[in-house]
């Protein structure tokens, strides 16, 4: 299957799943407008828990890259959208050129 036929398949997948999250779940505007009345209405203890919370998340060990360096939420999102884009500039190698360079890693 070709390249451009991957990325079409993977394309109607994507929109299909965001069409079937924006109608079962409550949508990112939404939850950030609740969670800022909530936070407007909160003691100190509170506010030092999702600080606390929001802290860890961002530091938070999700995947790691071709590289092996540990990357969080943040970066991992933006390995992916690196990714999209190289897709879509055709920066891309077919499995012949990959296995060729992998081929010439190994001799050396």
């Amino acid at each position: 299957m070709n390249l451009e036929i991957r990325i079409q398949k993977l394309e109607i997948w994507m929109n299909s799943f965001c069409i079937f999250v924006k109608k079962n779940f409550m949508g990112i505007p939404e939850l950030k407008e609740i969670i800022k009345l909530k936070l407007e209405n909160a003691d100190e203890r509170v506010l030092r828990i999702v600080d606390s919370v929001l802290n860890e998340y961002s530091k938070e060990t999700i995947a790691f890259d071709s590289k092996g360096y540990a990357l969080n939420l943040d970066e991992y999102q933006l390995k992916v959208e690196e990714g999209f884009e190289d897709i879509k500039n055709n920066k891309t190698f077919s499995n012949d050129e990959m296995a060729s360079k992998i081929q010439q890693l190994k001799r050396k």
